[in-house]
């Protein structure tokens, strides 16, 4: 029973270490993406882009089960990209003082 457990976890070991490496690729585009923003004036964050990230991520994810996980994950992944193309554009918040958006996606409004 503890070979499984380890064979396992060496499985998840190796998913894990794909999941970081595709996080580093993902982040230097959403740098990339930042600089056309600086460059052009555009904000931050799009609404609407997010919004269809997310019903794509529900539309394609195949185990039901597995869709708010899903959700959270993309969620997770779209406010660090904004948390560094705001850093870029020279907007910087404390962590206590300021939270991009709850779990349902929705701006938080803060008065800093």
């Amino acid at each position: 029973m503890a070979a499984d457990m380890k064979k396992l976890r060496a499985q998840i070991d190796k998913i894990d270490a794909q999941i970081l490496a595709l996080y580093e690729e993902r982040m230097d585009v959403v740098r990339a993406i930042g600089e056309y923003k600086i460059e052009n004036d555009l904000p931050v964050y799009d609404a609407a882009r997010e919004d269809e990230k997310l019903d794509k991520v529900f539309a394609d994810v195949k185990n039901r089960q597995y869709a708010d996980g899903a959700a959270q994950l993309f969620i997770t992944l779209m406010q660090a990209s904004r948390e560094l193309q705001e850093e870029m554009g020279g907007v910087s918040y404390d962590d206590e003082d300021f939270d991009d958006f709850n779990w349902d996606g929705e701006p938080v409004t803060v008065d800093l």
